[in-house]
C-alpha cells in the first residue's frame, strides 16, 4: 500500500509537468551521470590543480543541476522532498558549520578557502545539494540499479586503465598527468584503493543478498577478484580491517537470516530453489585474505641497521610492480591532543572549518619536533570527518554525531527488515552497506574529492532505497493553490537561486585567481622571471584577495630587496637605487601587512612581515629591528613549540650584532628540537666568526660524548673541524653523523668535501653521487660532479650564489630530505 501511494503521488507530479519537462531531465541526467563523472574525470594542465579541477567541473555540474531543479518547482509549483531526520542530520551539519564560520575570524578562508577544499562550508554545501538530489530523482529501483551499472562502468574502465600500467609501465597511457604508477584519475593512491575497496563491498553484498543469473554472478565475481588483486597492491591497512570486519558481519548474517531463494528479477529461472541454509563462501574468502594482509602489517619486522620495517608478503608485491609511496597524517593520539587543546580555547564552534592547521600550530603534541614532520603544518587531522568536528566544536560534533545516529538507525532497520520483496531489500542493505564503508574511511583517513563524493552519492541512494522500499514516505507539497504556502515556498525557492548563482559567480572568481596563482608559480620556479609572477599574483590578489596572494607578492618584494642590497652600488645610480628600494620596501609591507589583515591567525603572514622588517636592519633604519623582533614574537605565541621561529630570532640578532642574544635563541630553538641542523650551522657560524673556534670544539666533543647518537652534535663537530681545515677530524665525525642518520644531506655535502682536501677523490664523488639521488635538482651538486670526476676543484668555474666557502654562506648549501612515515605520532 504504502509503494502504491508512493507511485500514485509521483504520477501526479509527472503529469503535472509541462514545458518545463526538459530542465528537469537535464537536473536529472547531471546527477545521475556522477558516480561515471567524478572517478573518471581529469584535466591536463600545470595551471589548474588536479584536485581543483575536479571540485571545478563537480561544482559546475552540481550548481547547474540545482537551478534547473529550482527553476521546474517555480513552474509546477510541487514538492517532492526527502523529509526524514537523515536529510534533517545533514542539513544540520552544514548549519552549525556555516555559523561557525561566521565566527572563525577568517570568514572567506572558512567558507571557501582558497579552491573549495574539502572541510569547506562552500565544498559541504556542494555535497550536501548532491546527496539532496540524488535522494530527489533516483526513488525508482531500476534508477538506482543504472547508478550501480555506471559506478561499475567506472570500475572496469579504472581496472583496466591501471592494469595496463601496472603491465607496461607509467609511461603509458600517462595523458601527461599520471607520470608515475601511484597516480590515477581518482587522486591519491590510497584513493584508488578506497575506490576498490567500495567496489569489493558492492559486490560481495550482492553475490550474498540476491541470486543472479550465471552471466552477472561471473561478473560479479570478476568485480570482486580484481577489486582484491587491486587492493593487494595498494595494500592500504585501514580498508582491509574494514573488509575483514564487513565480511566477517556477512558470515554471522546470511548463516542466522538468509535462505537462498531464487524468483528475483536476475534470477537464473533454471535455478532451483532451495530453502536450506548456506555458508557464504564469498564472504568466507574476503575475511581470510582480508586476515592475512592485516597479519602481514602486524608483523612486521625492522631491520637493526637501519631501523627500517619490513612486511612478508605486501612490500614483495610493492617491489615486484615497482611501488613506492607514502602519506603522511597525524596518528589518533595527535589528533586527540591537539583538539582537546583547541576545544578548550573555542569549546561551541571550533576555530573555524578549514582552520585546522592553525589548530595544529598552536597545540602540536610534544615529541613530533624529533620526527621529520617537525615543520609540516597539516591541513587535516587523522580523518576528515574528525577533522571537521574539531573545527566546528561542541555543537559541529552533536550535528555530526546526531546525523550518524539517525543514519545507523534506518541503516539496522533497513539490514532486518522483513519486507517480502528481496529486491528492493537488497537495493536498501546494499546503498546502506557500502555509504557506512566509506563514512566509515571518511571517520579513519582523509580521502579526496572523488570518494567523498561517492559517500555522499551513496547515502542519497540509501535514503531513495527507503523511499522505493516503502519505509519512508516522500512529502508532496503543492503550493499553488494556498497563497500563504506559494509566498514562502517562491521567496524560499528564490534565495536558494540567488545564493546557488552567487555560489557559481564565486567559483569562477575562485578558478580565475587559482590560474593566475600557478601561473605566477611557473613563471618563477621555470623562468625565474619575477616580473611576470607579480603581475600574474596581482591579478590573482584582486580577483580573489586571499592572504596567501599577499604574503606572496610580499616575498617578491624582499626578494628584489635582497638581490637590490647586493648589487654593485658603483654600476647604479645612488638615487635609482634609493628609490627602487623604497619602492619594494613600501610595497612589501602593504602586502604583509594586508595579509595579517585578512587572516590574522596564520603565523605564517606574521612571519612575511617580520622578514620584511629584518632585511632593512642592516641598514639601521629606525624601527626596523624592533619590529621585526615584535612580529617574530607574535607569531611565536601562534606556533609556540616550532623552533624555526626560534632560529628568525637568532638570525635576527645576528644582523643586529648581537651574538648573545642569537646564542640564548639558538638555545631554545635547540630545546626544542635537539637535532636542528640549521640551528647547530647557526651557532657553529657565530662561534667561527668569533674567533672560539678551538673551545668550541672542546666543548661539542664533549657534548657528543655524553650523547654519542646525537647526529646534529657530531655535524657540528665535524664542520667546526672542518672550518680549522682539520679534514681527517672532520671526515671522522661527518661519518659518524652519517651511520646514525643515512639521510643527513649536508653531512654528507661536508664529508664529500673533506675526503677532497684527503686526497680521498673517489670517496668524495661517491658521496656527492649518493646526494645526487636525493636532491636531483641541485645544481650546485652538479657542478661539484663534474669537476671532482674531471680532476678539478670541486668549485672551479662556481659562479654566484655558489662560492668557494660554503662554510661561510648564511645558509646550508643543501636542503635536508628524508622519507617520511604513514602518520605523525
Amino acid at each position: 500500500m504504502q509503494n502504491e501511494a508512493i507511485d500514485t503521488e509521483e504520477k501526479e507530479i509527472e503529469s503535472s509537468k509541462s514545458s518545463y519537462g526538459f530542465l528537469e531531465k537535464i537536473s536529472f541526467s547531471l546527477v545521475f551521470i556522477l558516480p561515471l563523472l567524478v572517478p573518471l574525470f581529469f584535466m591536463s594542465t600545470n595551471v589548474l590543480p588536479f584536485q581543483f579541477a575536479k571540485m571545478l567541473v563537480f561544482s559546475i555540474v552540481i550548481a547547474v543541476a540545482f537551478v534547473c531543479w529550482i527553476l521546474s518547482r517555480l513552474k509546477d509549483g510541487t514538492f517532492i522532498f526527502p523529509a526524514n531526520l537523515i536529510t534533517l542530520g545533514a542539513a544540520l551539519v552544514l548549519l552549525v558549520s556555516t555559523i561557525s564560520a561566521f565566527f572563525s575570524g577568517s570568514i572567506g578562508w572558512s567558507l571557501a578557502g582558497q579552491s573549495f577544499e574539502l572541510g569547506t562550508v562552500a565544498s559541504l554545501a556542494v555535497l550536501f545539494l548532491l546527496f539532496l538530489l540524488v535522494s530527489i530523482y533516483l526513488r525508482k529501483k531500476e534508477n538506482i540499479f543504472y547508478a550501480y551499472s555506471l559506478f561499475l562502468g567506472s570500475f572496469l574502465v579504472i581496472a583496466v586503465f591501471e592494469l595496463l600500467r601496472l603491465i607496461f609501465g607509467p609511461s603509458f597511457l600517462s595523458f601527461g598527468v599520471f607520470n608515475d604508477v601511484i597516480t590515477s584519475t581518482l587522486g591519491k593512491w590510497n584513493d584508488l584503493g578506497i575506490f576498490f575497496g567500495t567496489a569489493s563491498v558492492l559486490a560481495l553484498i550482492t553475490l550474498e543478498l540476491i541470486s543472479l543469473s550465471k552471466i552477472f554472478r561471473v561478473f560479479a565475481y570478476i568485480v570482486l577478484t580484481s577489486s582484491l588483486f587491486f587492493l593487494a597492491v595498494i595494500n592500504l591497512n585501514v580498508v582491509w580491517y574494514i573488509l575483514a570486519v564487513f565480511s566477517l558481519s556477512f558470515l554471522v548474517y546470511v548463516i542466522s537470516f538468509e535462505k537462498k531463494e531464487g524468483g528475483s528479477i536476475l534470477a537464473d529461472t533454471s535455478e532451483k530453489t532451495s530453502k536450506v541454509k548456506r555458508i557464504p563462501n564469498a564472504s568466507l574468502v574476503v575475511l581470510i585474505i582480508s586476515l592475512v594482509f592485516i597479519g602481514d602489517s602486524l608483523l612486521t619486522r625492522v631491520d637493526p641497521a637501519t631501523g627500517v620495517s619490513h612486511t612478508f608478503i605486501s612490500e614483495k608485491i610493492s617491489n615486484f610492480f615497482n611501488i613506492s609511496q607514502f602519506e603522511v597524517r597525524p596518528s589518533w593520539a595527535a589528533t586527540y591532543s591537539v583538539s582537546k587543546s583547541a576545544l578548550a580555547v573555542n569549546p561551541l564552534l571550533g576555530s573555524g572549518p578549514n582552520k585546522f592547521s592553525k589548530d595544529w600550530a598552536s597545540f602540536k603534541p610534544d615529541g613530533i619536533n624529533s620526527s621529520i614532520f617537525w615543520n609540516t603544518d597539516f591541513d587535516y587531522a587523522v580523518g576528515l570527518v574528525p577533522t571537521m568536528m574539531i573545527s566546528t566544536g561542541i555543537l559541529g560534533s552533536i550535528s555530526w554525531l546526531l546525523f550518524f545516529g539517525v543514519f545507523l538507525y534506518w541503516g539496522f532497520r533497513a539490514l532486518f527488515s522483513t519486507s517480502s520483496n528481496k529486491i528492493s531489500r537488497y537495493l536498501s542493505v546494499s546503498s546502506f552497506l557500502v555509504s557506512l564503508f566509506l563514512w566509515i574511511i571518511n571517520i579513519f583517513y582523509v580521502p579526496g574529492l572523488s570518494i567523498v563524493a561517492l559517500t555522499f552519492f551513496f547515502t542519497g541512494l540509501f535514503v531513495s532505497s527507503l523511499y522505493q522500499s516503502g519505509l519512508m514516505k516522500p512529502k508532496v507539497l503543492s503550493f499553488t493553490e494556498d497563497p500563504k504556502k506559494g509566498f514562502i515556498s517562491v521567496l524560499l525557492l528564490i534565495i536558494l537561486l540567488v545564493c546557488t548563482i552567487t555560489f557559481s559567480y564565486a567559483l569562477l572568481e575562485k578558478t580565475i585567481a587559482t590560474l593566475n596563482y600557478q601561473k605566477s608559480i611557473v613563471a618563477f620556479n621555470s623562468q625565474g622571471d619575477l616580473d611576470k609572477a607579480e603581475v600574474y599574483l596581482q591579478k590573482a590578489a584582486s580577483v580573489d584577495g586571499l592572504a596567501l596572494y599577499y604574503r606572496t607578492l610580499a616575498q617578491i618584494d624582499i626578494a628584489r630587496m635582497s638581490t637590490l642590497l647586493s648589487q654593485d652600488v658603483s654600476a647604479v645610480s645612488t638615487d635609482v637605487l634609493q628609490t627602487k628600494f623604497q619602492g619594494y620596501l613600501t610595497n612589501a609591507l602593504n602586502n604583509a601587512q594586508q595579509a595579517i589583515k585578512i587572516d590574522p591567525s596564520d603565523y605564517q603572514n606574521i612571519i612575511t612581515l617580520g622578514k620584511v622588517y629584518e632585511t632593512v636592519v642592516p641598514l639601521k633604519i629606525a624601527g626596523a629591528y624592533e619590529n621585526a623582533q615584535a612580529a617574530y614574537k607574535q607569531a611565536l605565541v601562534l606556533n609556540p613549540k616550532n623552533p624555526s621561529i626560534n632560529l628568525f630570532l637568532a638570525q635576527l640578532e645576528v644582523v643586529h650584532a648581537n651574538n648573545k642574544g642569537a646564542k640564548d635563541y639558538i638555545a631554545e630553538a635547540l630545546k626544542q628540537k635537539n637535532n636542528y641542523t640549521e640551528a647547530i650551522f647557526l651557532l657553529a657560524q657565530i662561534q667561527v666568526s668569533e674567533g672560539d673556534i678551538k673551545n668550541a670544539i672542546t666543548s661539542v666533543q664533549a657534548a657528543s660524548y655524553l650523547s654519542p647518537s646525537d647526529s646534529g652534535l657530531l655535524f657540528q663537530l665535524g664542520f667546526l673541524r672542518y672550518n680549522v681545515k682539520d679534514y681527517a677530524g672532520a671526515a671522522t665525525a661527518l661519518e659518524q653523523a652519517i651511520a646514525i642518520n643515512s639521510n643527513y644531506a649536508n653531512a654528507q655535502y661536508f664529508l664529500g668535501l673533506s675526503y677532497y682536501h684527503l686526497d680521498k677523490v673517489p670517496e668524495a664523488i661517491a658521496q656527492f653521487k649518493a646526494l645526487k639521488i636525493t636532491n636531483p635538482d641541485n645544481k650546485e651538486i652538479d657542478l661539484i660532479l663534474k669537476n671532482l670526476s674531471a680532476g678539478k676543484d670541486p668549485f672551479a668555474n662556481a659562479t654566484p650564489p655558489i662560492d668557494s666557502k660554503p662554510e661561510k654562506r648564511s645558509t646550508l648549501p643543501v636542503t635536508e630530505k628524508a622519507p617520511a612515515d604513514e602518520a605523525a605520532n
